[in-house]
């Protein structure tokens, strides 16, 4: 059957698209005959203008005019609402550079203090997560690298990996290497399942200079035998969208996990507010209509 049915179906396939286009876009950018600069700024601002331009009905974005240098750590603020309870994260954009490094101290010239400091201090205040989000092309990836699926279908690259920010202020990792098996993917925010997909070339087309993303088919297949997310710690710290239905309050703690009735968050976050917090960017995600579970063909050694 066809996956791309319902809300949870459109959307993640848009997350799995992104992921993969963001690494394959990181991975050519990385090439020595290839002089373009694709910094987190532009993937960042890419791939969130995508995600509003193909859901409109479910997703909200807004910007904020900012300083020369944020307040806090983060690139932008991001809430998945569902019809009992929100899950807020506050995300700062890191890439993998060229050679391999990633590079996460850097000093915010007004404060003196970390930006990794302040991200986390800012999310703990205003009850939010704080999380990175590595952008890395396929070579830079060990543990989540794409499964030989076979059988007309290619794996999604996960380009877009999310870790929390107090696991990258303990590891302070200096590679991926360091901290890959801590982060998940961000389309588990919506399945927790790796997928592969027909002609995934359709992801991307180039047209001249013109690159152009593409609404694929949406016809998905789970991509590996195993569930990888199982022996994830760090798959645990984000919800499913159906705890954020369900009435009942997931078993576990999960920071930034808001119920949707609490009156300390209502009508909240002017634009000025968020523009005095640094904050560039809010994107919303609507789940409140409970999304129909896509189903896919089955496992890839079927």
């Amino acid at each position: 059957r066809r996956g791309g049915c319902g809300l949870r179906g459109s959307l993640l396939p848009s997350l799995l698209e992104l992921a993969h286009a963001t690494s394959q876009n990181l991975g050519f950018a990385h090439r020595d005959d290839v002089h373009v600069s694709y910094g987190e700024e532009t993937i960042t601002e890419t791939n969130l203008l995508e995600l509003r331009r193909r859901h409109p009905a479910i997703i909200t974005l807004n910007t904020f005019g900012k300083k020369k240098e944020a307040k806090n750590g983060a690139d932008w603020e991001w809430h998945i609402i569902g019809r009992h309870r929100t899950f807020r994260m506050r995300v700062q954009a890191k890439r993998l550079q060229k050679d391999d490094k990633l590079k996460i101290p850097h000093k915010v010239k007004s404060s003196g203090d970390q930006q990794i400091d302040l991200l986390i201090k800012d999310a703990k205040a205003n009850r939010l997560k704080p999380v990175y989000c590595l952008y890395s092309a396929e070579r830079q990836r060990d543990h989540w690298k794409k499964e030989n699926v076979g059988g007309g279908y290619e794996a999604f690259e996960a380009g877009c990996l999310l870790a929390h920010a107090q696991t990258v202020k303990a590891m302070m990792p200096k590679t991926l290497a360091d901290i890959e098996t801590d982060c998940v993917p961000w389309h588990y925010l919506v399945e927790r399942r790796d997928y592969a997909q027909r002609s995934l070339t359709d992801v991307l087309d180039v047209d001249g200079s013109i690159l152009r993303f593409m609404v694929s088919s949406a016809d998905l297949r789970v991509a590996t035998g195993s569930d990888r997310s199982r022996d994830s710690a760090a798959a645990g710290g984000f919800p499913t969208l159906d705890e954020l239905y369900a009435p009942d309050r997931p078993d576990r703690e999960i920071e930034g996990l808001v119920e949707v009735d609490e009156p300390e968050f209502e009508g909240r976050g002017s634009e000025a507010e968020y523009r005095e917090r640094g904050i560039s960017r809010l994107i919303k995600i609507d789940v409140r209509e409970f999304p129909e579970r896509p189903e896919p063909k089955g496992q890839a050694d079927e």
